[in-house]
């Protein structure tokens, strides 16, 4: 079977083209203006974009400045609240410091007042001590009229054996010595060839008998041709035992017989010897004690204490020697203890 294509007349043909060519210019002009559109679609979501992004940099500046001013409120808020702080502590300062202050004072006020009442309890003391002192001297001055008869009774002295044990004990004695209470000399005697002596003494008249009495000493050695005190320094001086007027380390023995029992205060006395006394330099003591060995005897010291004290010059004859000697700080005898009389008398050296 034969087919046959028709044939397009020419006038159609110039039809056709014309109309393809009105198709295609159609055609480009759409696509031109959906380029148009396009464009037109992404400039405007380039510049919502760019108006989002400003926006958001906008709000993100207000927050930082927000964010900035809440800090420095904050800050603001910290150093007012630290300046308080110190202002508080400079004021608790202040105030401590003026409670430390009002404190001070008080207890500067409250010395003042007890030195000032220490130092009229010393005042008053002081006084009391010169008064006794000055009586004690006064009843020392009537005693020396007869001081010898008692103390220096040949037969007492001879029964006690208190002449033999002071030949003993001042056979002992060389060097620069310083007598204690000499009285009215009743330790002369025994003195032989001593570099030199101080004898002391609170009261004026017993000073008087005992320089008396050395002046006869001195007359008696011419005339027996003894040398015995020719090249002794003798001095003879008012002073209290308690409050010695020699420099320290001046003497090499310091003499003490029958007169510590009626010192007020006889560990003042034994310090101050200690004081006096040089390096190696030694105390000598013959003294009234207590009956350490006889319990009954010693006993019967401490009933009757006040009774004697009142009766025989203030003697203290129950005191302990070696005890109150202890405490004043010599702790090594060098002769002695010796007792007599069933141990009412001691004698003993220590070395200070």
């Amino acid at each position: 079977m034969t087919t046959t294509i028709p044939r397009i007349p020419s006038s159609s043909s110039s039809s056709l083209v014309a109309v393809a060519t009105t198709t295609t210019t159609k055609t480009l002009s759409f696509e031109k203006k959906k380029k148009k559109i396009k464009k037109s679609i992404f400039r405007s979501s380039f510049n919502k974009r760019s108006c989002c992004s400003c926006y958001e940099t906008h709000s993100s500046s207000s927050s930082l400045s927000a964010a900035s001013t809440a800090r420095e409120k904050k800050n603001e808020d910290d150093r007012k609240r630290n300046n308080n702080k110190t202002i508080s502590r400079r004021e608790g300062v202040l105030k401590t410091g003026a409670i430390v202050m009002m404190s001070t004072q008080a207890q500067l006020v409250f010395l003042d007042a007890t030195n000032d009442k220490n130092n009229n309890n010393f005042a008053a003391r002081a006084q009391e001590d010169k008064e006794e002192n000055n009586k004690m001297k006064e009843n020392y001055d009537a005693y020396s009229r007869t001081y010898d008869d008692l103390d220096g009774n040949k037969r007492v002295v001879e029964t006690l054996g208190i002449d033999q044990l002071r030949t003993k004990m001042f056979e002992r004695v060389k060097g620069d010595v310083l007598e204690l209470a000499v009285g009215t000399g009743l330790n002369l005697p025994y003195y032989k060839r001593v570099k030199s002596l101080t004898a002391i003494d609170l009261s004026p008249g017993m000073l008087e008998k005992a320089e008396e009495k050395f002046r006869e000493l001195e007359k008696r050695d011419i005339e027996d041709n003894s040398d015995d005190r020719k090249n002794t320094n003798v001095k003879f001086e008012i002073a209290n035992v308690e409050s010695l007027p020699y420099e320290d380390e001046t003497f090499d023995y310091v003499v003490d017989t029958f007169s510590m029992c009626v010192f007020e205060k006889p560990d003042a006395a034994l310090r101050e010897a200690k004081r006096v006394l040089k390096k190696g330099g030694k105390l000598l003591l013959f003294e009234h004690s207590r009956a350490k060995k006889n319990a009954l005897l010693s006993t019967y010291q401490s009933a009757t204490s006040g009774m004697v004290k009142k009766m025989a010059k203030g003697c203290d004859w129950s005191q302990d020697v070696e005890r109150l000697v202890g405490e004043a700080g010599f702790t090594k005898v060098t002769w002695g203890p010796f007792e007599e009389a069933g141990g009412l008398l001691e004698a003993l050296e220590v070395q200070k």
